[in-house]
């Protein structure tokens, strides 16, 4: 085949290309969160979080307990007045795929004196990937944002 396209066109398949590129790749990124709740409603609502985020990354069971169901996905955005932040970069649809939790961000162990006993601050680290690759087209016409 590449003796058609040498006589046709006078060219050959650059074979430096499967280097550069072999398919798409899925992004990944992180976020990373510093949660100091400051009494006990917050403490509360910092456990919540963190076990929302958990859950959402789990795998589901169908009602039957024979299939598997996928985990929830994610839509994350900047906004800014209302839309999309134009300065900051912007994301496709998501997986959860690691939630770390450092129950000692601060180097030792400390929590709140009384019947809560929660920790007196936790970092919660999010890895996401998305679901589907980055195109060049996905980008439109405009130029008035960051893009992805």
């Amino acid at each position: 085949q590449g003796g058609i396209m040498q006589r046709q066109f006078g060219a050959v398949i650059n074979p430096n290309l499967e280097l550069l590129f072999n398919s798409p790749d899925l992004r990944q990124f992180s976020f990373s969160f510093k949660l100091s709740p400051r009494s006990s409603k917050e403490a509360e609502i910092v456990r919540k979080i963190i076990r929302t985020f958990k859950q959402a990354m789990s795998v589901k069971r169908s009602a039957s307990s024979f299939l598997l169901q996928t985990p929830h996905t994610f839509a994350i955005s900047y906004i800014f007045k209302d839309q999309n932040h134009p300065y900051l970069n912007r994301f496709k649809e998501c997986a959860l795929t690691q939630c770390n939790v450092n129950y000692t961000p601060d180097g030792n162990y400390m929590s709140f004196n009384g019947n809560e006993r929660s920790m007196t601050s936790y970092e919660l680290t999010l890895q996401f990937q998305e679901l589907i690759p980055l195109f060049d087209d996905d980008y439109g016409s405009k130029d008035d944002n960051i893009g992805f």
